[in-house]
């Protein structure tokens, strides 16, 4: 099954099969080689959605059932209902009553034995995503591929954090959530997998214990410069760290040292700031957009932060902004369905995205990523002044009113 990449929308599918050799085929393009041992009527349901760097698998099989396995990147397997037991090697784990989950690594033939009908979430790490993701923490180049220990310890610390991640993750999924917006699913995918490297035993771990380097103002200021720039779309600390030429470590040691704070907070600070402007500026954008644009999953935890940093509900923030263009709060209500990310049907979006020229469509891209006209330039080779001719043309074609909505009407694009 191909990959997604990290910038594309998650993909989702829908697995249910009987058959033996289907089910088969699907497990070994999934995680990789599989022997089973299967019992006639058995049934295999999953959700599954690609993330890209993780594929996030939730498995219903109604009968006991044996698997022989050799994963090709690591697998971390999560007992929702049911137990079981797994193997690598010598290793050995309980899954479910009395045991927790388990995470399977390439190096050697994975054996597991459901005791009957099992409900589990499955994950797939893509390996070189972990290893970008340990490199930007170290700073140092990683050669080798992971051994993760085996048993994963989900009744405190991060092995706690790792399992009650994926359960939300699984809620938001089942519950309709929409989670794929690239700020919000760019977070999740770094914080479970940064959690993982960070807290469960693997054989690279002597890397996280080297002294941090000392800290510098100008990785301060390049890590400043660059959120302020990109803070409209995802942001990774594999981004901060290439940016800020240091380890991720050195780049969380700086905020820490010259701004009293961590990397995540100031992070998150800079997007609620740019969500009140969004708010005051265009007020007719619904909340709840302006709050997965800032990375928020959900509208409750982003009024929650919002009202902390500001004192006032984003409610409040929109009321004024409304007040100030001369719109009535009820009048802006009623309206509000006319602005174009809200209510452009999918045909009618998809007829206006296929007016864009090749390099409209870059701009287009770049403009809704949060890049500035002059970066813009600099990445496409062209003037500053073109990128603004093309900008000028995206914007009429689409119906856009700012970058805002072109990022909107992007993701729905995509959709």
């Amino acid at each position: 099954m191909p990959r997604a990449t990290h910038e594309d929308v998650p993909r989702r599918f829908e697995i249910h099969t009987r058959d033996h050799h289907t089910a088969v085929s699907i497990w070994e393009g999934l995680y990789g080689e599989v022997d089973p041992a299967l019992p006639r009527g058995f049934e295999w349901r999953a959700h599954a959605v690609d993330f890209g760097p993780i594929l996030f698998v939730q498995d219903h099989t109604s009968d006991a059932i044996y698997l022989d396995a050799q994963v090709d990147a690591p697998m971390l397997v999560i007992p929702v209902r049911g137990s079981g037991r797994a193997a690598l090697g010598r290793d050995r784990a309980t899954l479910g009553h009395g045991g927790g989950p388990a995470i399977f690594s390439p190096h050697g033939r994975s054996k597991v034995n459901y005791d009957g009908a099992m409900d589990v979430i499955t994950v797939r790490f893509d390996r070189g995503y972990l290893c970008s993701q340990l490199e930007s923490i170290t700073g140092e180049v990683v050669r080798e591929d992971f051994q993760f220990q085996l048993s994963l310890d989900s009744r405190a610390g991060s092995g706690s954090y790792v399992e009650r991640l994926c359960r939300f993750m699984a809620a938001e999924i089942n519950a309709g959530t929409d989670i794929d917006h690239p700020q919000v699913f760019a977070g999740l995918t770094e914080s479970l997998s940064r959690a993982l490297l960070l807290g469960q035993p693997h054989n690279l771990a002597h890397l996280l214990e080297r002294p941090t380097p000392p800290s510098s103002r100008t990785v301060l200021r390049r890590v400043e410069e660059y959120v302020d720039a990109h803070a409209a779309g995802p942001i990774s600390a594999i981004d901060l760290a290439a940016v800020a030429r240091t380890s991720a470590r050195s780049v969380e040691a700086a905020f820490r040292a010259h701004r009293g704070t961590s990397l995540g907070t100031f992070l998150r600070d800079r997007r609620l700031v740019r969500a009140q402007r969004a708010l005051l500026a265009e007020p007719h954008l619904a909340v709840l957009h302006v709050a997965r644009a800032a990375g928020f999953a959900r509208r409750e935890v982003f009024e929650s932060a919002y009202v902390r940093a500001f004192g006032e509900r984003p409610e409040e923030t929109r009321r004024r902004g409304l007040l100030a263009a001369g719109t009535a709060p009820g009048e802006a209500e009623t309206s509000r369905c006319a602005a174009p990310s809200a209510a452009i049907e999918p045909a009618t979006l998809a007829a206006r995205m296929a007016l864009l020229s090749a390099r409209e469509r870059e701009v287009c891209e770049a403009v809704a990523r949060g890049l500035l006209n002059k970066q813009i330039a600099e990445a496409l080779g062209i003037t500053e002044r073109t990128v603004k001719e093309h900008r000028a043309r995206v914007m009429t074609k689409l119906g856009a009113r700012s970058a805002v909505e072109l990022g909107i009407l992007l993701q729905k694009a995509r959709e």
